[in-house]
């Protein structure tokens, strides 16, 4: 039912508007709640892994101070027919942990098929400057803020949104729209995809870059104070050209929605 539901609201904002970062969960039908939080503190070396994944939530990740240090803090809702119920039904939620030399894997896994109700889990992660971050999730958004981390970032009924990154971008969904603002274009480059919503990317003005823009139903735009040059043919669903001569590779990408690329 929850998985339907948020399929169709995606569905349903589709077109060329972004909507990116939304994410939760309403089933009215349950009248019982339970809720905590749950903490904990990683280390992990430098050129590991961090990976999260969940199912029904946002997840927000931002960068840390401590180096080595990746602080998670999830807030974990349930909804049943009773209090009773819900209480006991949190208490089964495994935040299942695989730590390895190379990195962590945190991933929720919640009992099934208990009736009426649903969960929710929250999670808040902040990550040190060297190692890759993996934030995944399924009904819900993905929200980054001031990353200089590489980041894969995917979800299927939600939007993403990041703020001030620098590193290395790989952000995918499928009902939601992709919104990334830059404050440096790494050497990696940048890939953005959605199905149902639109791509909105913001770029430093100085950035030297390779652009690949697709749509199937929508527009394509670039801001014209950008230093841009069409290097393909001119299609309103399809641009390939250079900023600032060439550079790293930005490849965006959507079905039902609109690509907008803008400068900062």
């Amino acid at each position: 039912l929850l998985l339907v539901c948020l399929a169709v609201a995606g569905l349903a904002g589709g077109g060329c508007d972004v909507r990116a970062g939304e994410g939760g969960f309403s089933l009215g039908i349950a009248s019982g709640r339970a809720s905590d939080e749950w903490k904990k503190t990683y280390t992990v070396a430098a050129g590991g892994r961090f990976e999260v994944k969940n199912t029904n939530g946002t997840v927000t990740v931002e960068q840390g101070t401590d180096e080595g240090a990746v602080e998670v803090r999830a807030e974990r809702t349930v909804k049943a027919a009773s209090d009773e119920a819900a209480q006991a039904i949190l208490k089964q939620i495994e935040m299942h942990e695989e730590v390895t030399p190379d990195g962590v894997r945190l991933e929720t896994r919640a009992p099934k098929n208990w009736g009426r109700g649903g969960h929710e889990v929250r999670y808040f992660i902040k990550v040190p400057k060297s190692i890759r971050v993996d934030a995944r999730t399924t009904n819900g958004g993905v929200r980054l803020n001031g990353i200089v981390n590489e980041v894969n970032a995917s979800t299927v009924n939600g939007g993403i949104k990041g703020e001030g990154l620098s590193g290395h971008i790989d952000a995918n969904t499928t009902n939601g729209g992709v919104d990334i603002g830059l404050t440096a274009l790494s050497d990696a480059g940048v890939t953005l995809e959605t199905v149902n919503g639109g791509v909105q990317l913001e770029l430093p003005r100085t950035a030297k870059a390779d652009i690949s823009a697709r749509v199937v139903n929508g527009g394509v735009n670039v801001a014209e104070d950008l230093a841009f040059r069409q290097t393909g043919e001119k299609s309103r669903r399809r641009l390939d050209g250079q900023m600032n001569g060439g550079g790293s590779r930005v490849a965006l990408t959507t079905t039902n929605g609109g690509i907008h690329i803008t400068g900062r």
